[in-house]
């Protein structure tokens, strides 16, 4: 999927997604929802470290 794409589906700026993905900005818990959803995993998902 491309960061575009992914963007669309979470109803974000592909912008804000690529500063998320650079580590120059950090997610709220609504913008953790929303990619979650895009991407069809839990939220936790996203930020549970291995």
């Amino acid at each position: 999927m491309s960061q575009e794409q992914l963007a669309l589906d979470a109803g974000m700026k592909r912008a804000y997604l690529s500063d998320l993905e650079r580590g120059t900005r950090n997610p709220s818990i609504r913008a953790l929802e929303r990619l979650a959803n895009a991407l069809g995993v839990q939220p936790e998902d996203l930020v549970r470290r291995s």
